[in-house]
């Protein structure tokens, strides 16, 4: 199983997969970065649904190399920025998030460039979609700069968890809320074998 595939899902809300975007997920392994680049952030954008495939194929036209790379390495510094800010806001004593980031999330989300369009669906009904007149690299920060201003109007930061086993960040969305692990296929089933072992042992 590919890196991405293991990992993008396990957040329970995309701006929480911007985190998880670089996770260690079992002790002692080296960190995953998922977004090492231009071509891989557009895949994670993609992958995470932050963009759809009409967008994907536009910004694999449209943008270089160069500035695809830049715009990745953006990406990892905003995520940087933001996981200690989170793990605050979402700690015993929650501490708000920084007038400063507010700022940077408010400058990254005046760029968007959304419009609506009328289309006919696979049956002739007429559907609404949203698309995005990109222009230049720096948007391609916007949908992760949404998905977290969703997060910090809707979301309650109580139902935001780590994984005990590893280094995913998830919103617990289970109808009683104790969701403990990123996964049973991951970090779930290693600490049953380890019980299994020590009542074994």
């Amino acid at each position: 199983m590919q890196p991405l595939d293991l990992i993008v899902g396990l957040a329970g809300h995309p701006a929480l997969e911007l985190l998880n975007s670089r996770a260690t997920p079992s002790p002692g392994a080296e960190p995953i970065e998922l977004i090492g680049n231009g071509a891989d952030y557009l895949q994670w954008l993609a992958r995470t649904e932050l963009i759809d495939h009409d967008d994907l194929v536009v910004l694999e036209d449209l943008f270089h190399a160069d500035q695809l790379d830049a715009a990745a390495a953006d990406a990892r510094t905003l995520r940087e920025k933001l996981r200690p800010l989170l793990l605050a806001w979402t700690g015993e004593k929650p501490v708000p998030f920084p007038a400063d980031v507010i700022d940077e999330l408010n400058a990254l989300l005046s760029q968007d460039r959304r419009y609506t369009q009328l289309n006919p669906d696979n049956d002739d009904t007429m559907m609404l979609h949203e698309r995005r007149h990109w222009e230049q690299p720096t948007q391609l920060l916007v949908p992760s700069a949404q998905a977290w201003a969703h997060l910090l109007v809707d979301a309650d930061p109580t139902l935001i968890r780590q994984c005990p086993g590893c280094t995913i960040i998830f919103y617990d969305r289970t109808k009683a809320h104790r969701r403990r692990w990123c996964s049973m296929a991951l970090c779930g089933n290693r600490a049953k074998v380890r019980r299994h072992r020590t009542s074994a042992g």
